[in-house]
């Protein structure tokens, strides 16, 4: 298995080209909002667990449906799958579980993150 065949298991090839459809075949605009999704990413994972330090299951949710949002342009299906259940579980105001559930939503970003740079360089 090649590198990008990898990286198109962990992105859905149909949500990536819907979204290239969308911006007009704009590969530089394309590499611009993979760029930005990395780079603001993080940020949403340091607000998870911010939150659930904080026991603020409000912020964790919107956190939660930030990424899980952002994800979903990218075709990233399992990473919007997992933060779509983290979001269900605060709106609930539920946090049982939360920190489990966001180091797991950490390990699928680790991929989606390699996935999305593989797809960048090639």
């Amino acid at each position: 298995m090649t590198e990008q065949e990898w990286a198109m298991g962990v992105i859905d090839s149909a949500a990536l080209d819907n979204l290239r459809e969308m911006i007009g075949g704009d590969e530089a605009f394309l590499e611009e909002l993979i760029e930005t999704f990395l780079t603001d990413s993080p940020k949403m994972l340091a607000d998870m667990r911010q939150s659930i330090e904080d026991e603020d299951a409000a912020a964790l949710c919107l956190a939660a449906h930030s990424l899980k949002s952002n994800s979903t342009e990218f075709g990233a299906v399992t990473l919007s799958s997992l933060c779509r259940d983290l979001e269900r579980a605060c709106k609930a105001g539920s946090l049982t579980g939360a920190a489990e559930k966001v180091a797991h939503i950490e390990m699928e970003y680790a991929r989606v993150k390699a996935a999305l740079e593989e797809l960048q360089s090639s």
